[in-house]
C-alpha cells in the first residue's frame, strides 16, 4: 500500500470535494497542486455558474470543499486546523458481501482487489449493462447506483421503477449484477431464502459478541371509537410484533450488522488503549513460548467473559480485539494456538502506530490527515480477516437454526485485499 503525507491527504480532500474522488490518489494530488493558487476562485466561480440550477443539481459538497481549502491554507502557514479528512468505502454493502463469499470479481469492482485502479462498482455495472444492451448510453450511472444499492438490500421495487417491469434494461441489470459481483448476488439469494415464516424475530451474534435481534414488525390499522365525542371514530396505524410468512429484511440487516462490526473493529484497532494492547501481547508471547517448550498446566474453568469471547471465535474464526482487556498470563491459557496467533498478529499491526481518534459514519472514516495511512491499512486488514473467516457460515447457521456451509468463490482473496490501494477512497 502506498503511504501519503498529511499534506497530500489535505490535497486529496480538496479534490474529493471538487468531485474527483473516482481518480487515482496521485491524480487528485496533482489537480489540487496545479490549482493551488486559485482554489477559492474556482470554488466561487463554480457556485456562480450553478446559481440558476435546481437545488438537486447544485454542487452539494461546496461547504466541504471550502473547509478543505481553508485547512490547506492554514497548513501552508504552519497553523493547526483540526481538520478531519474522510475516506469512503467503495460500495460497502457489495464489499462486505464479496469479502464474506470470497468473491474476487465483486472485490475488484469495489476496490478491494486492484492493480493501481480506482474501481467504481456503479460505473462497472453501468458499462456491463451497456454491453449487454449493445448501447453504451442506454443506462446512466445515477440510475445504476440507485438500483445496485437497493438490490443488494433485497429491493425489487426500485430496479423495476428505474428500468421498468419486464424490460430488456431490467433483464440486463440483473445479468450485469451477476457478472460483476457473483458472490454478493448468490449471498443475496441465500439471505432472501433465510426468512423464517412467522418467526417473531431473527437474531444472530457478531464476531465481537454483539447481538443482532431484529423483531418482525407488522403494520396494523384499527378504528378507534371515542364515546366522549359522540362516538366519533378515527383510524390509528401502528406496528406490532407479529410474524410474517415472507420478508426481505434479512438481506439488509445481515449486511448492515457486518458493516457495524467493521466500524467497531476499526475503532478498537485505531483508537486503542496502548497499555492494554502491550499487556495482552506480552501475555500471548509468554503463553505461546511456554507451549512451544511443552509446558503443561492444570486449567481451571475459564472466566465467564473469556469463555464467551472464545465461543464467538470458534464459531466465526475471526479474532476480535474486544477480548484484549480480559487477557493476562492466566486467562490466555484458555485460548487455542490459532486464536492466540491471530490476536498477536492484530496487536502487532496496532502497535506499529500510535492510537488516534476516529469518526465513523456508516461507510465513511474521518481522521486527522496524518493518521489516514493507518485508517486505510486497518480497514484492509479487517476485510481480509472477514475473507479468511467462517463468519458467513456462522451467521447463516444462526438464522436458519441449523449448521451449514457456504461454498466460497475463492480461498486466496485475503492476500489480494491486503495488497490493494482503494478499499477506502
Amino acid at each position: 500500500m502506498k503511504f501519503f503525507t498529511g499534506w497530500e491527504y489535505l490535497l486529496i480532500d480538496v479534490a474529493n470535494q471538487w468531485g474527483l474522488d473516482k481518480k487515482l490518489f496521485e491524480e487528485r494530488i496533482q489537480w489540487t497542486t496545479d490549482n493551488l493558487s486559485v482554489l477559492e476562485d474556482l470554488g466561487r466561480k463554480r457556485m456562480e455558474d450553478e446559481a440558476a440550477l435546481p437545488n438537486d443539481q447544485k454542487w452539494k459538497e461546496a461547504p466541504l470543499y471550502f473547509a478543505a481549502v481553508l485547512a490547506v491554507r492554514k497548513a501552508q502557514k504552519g497553523l493547526p486546523s483540526g481538520h478531519l479528512v474522510g475516506l469512503d468505502a467503495c460500495c460497502s454493502g457489495m464489499q462486505v458481501m464479496s469479502a464474506m463469499t470470497g468473491c474476487v470479481s465483486g472485490s475488484r469492482a469495489t476496490g478491494m482487489v486492484d492493480k493501481g485502479v480506482r474501481a467504481d462498482a456503479y460505473t462497472i455495472v453501468t458499462d456491463a449493462m451497456g454491453q449487454l444492451l449493445a448501447n453504451p448510453l442506454a443506462v446512466n450511472r445515477k440510475d445504476a447506483k440507485s438500483a445496485v444499492m437497493t438490490s443488494f438490500y433485497g429491493s425489487k421495487a426500485t430496479p423495476k421503477r428505474i428500468f421498468g417491469e419486464g424490460t430488456p434494461e431490467l433483464e440486463a441489470f440483473y445479468e450485469a449484477m451477476q457478472q460483476v459481483a457473483p458472490g454478493a448476488w448468490e449471498l443475496l439469494q441465500v439471505l432472501l431464502a433465510s426468512w423464517q415464516p412467522y418467526a417473531l424475530a431473527h437474531s444472530w451474534k457478531l464476531p465481537d459478541g454483539f447481538d443482532a435481534v431484529i423483531k418482525v414488525m407488522t403494520k396494523r390499522e384499527v378504528r378507534i371509537e371515542v364515546d366522549e365525542l359522540n362516538h366519533s371514530t378515527f383510524s390509528y396505524e401502528f406496528d406490532e410484533n407479529i410474524g410474517q410468512e415472507k420478508g426481505l429484511s434479512n438481506v439488509a440487516n445481515v449486511t448492515h450488522s457486518m458493516d457495524a462490526w467493521v466500524l467497531r473493529s476499526m475503532q478498537r484497532r485505531c483508537n486503542y488503549d496502548r497499555e492494554v494492547a502491550v499487556k495482552a501481547a506480552a501475555a500471548i508471547d509468554a503463553e505461546l513460548m511456554a507451549r512451544k517448550f511443552g509446558v503443561k498446566r492444570e486449567l481451571e474453568q475459564a472466566p465467564k467473559r473469556i469463555a464467551y469471547y472464545i465461543e464467538q471465535y470458534k464459531r466465526s474464526t475471526i479474532a476480535d480485539v474486544v477480548i484484549l482487556p480480559y487477557l493476562d498470563e492466566r486467562t490466555v491459557q484458555h485460548l487455542d494456538d490459532e486464536h492466540l496467533s491471530k490476536l498477536h498478529k492484530i496487536i502487532e499491526g496496532m502497535l506499529q502506530y500510535k492510537p488516534f481518534p476516529l469518526i465513523t459514519v456508516h461507510d465513511e472514516f474521518k481522521a486527522h490527515p496524518n493518521n489516514l495511512n493507518w485508517v486505510r491499512w486497518q480497514y484492509k486488514q479487517i476485510l481480509a480477516d472477514v475473507a479468511e473467516s467462517n463468519v458467513l457460515d456462522d451467521i447463516l447457521s444462526q438464522i436458519y437454526g441449523m449448521p451449514g456451509t457456504f461454498d466460497k468463490h475463492s480461498f486466496n482473496l485475503a492476500e489480494q485485499i491486503r495488497e490493494s490501494e482503494y478499499a477506502l477512497s
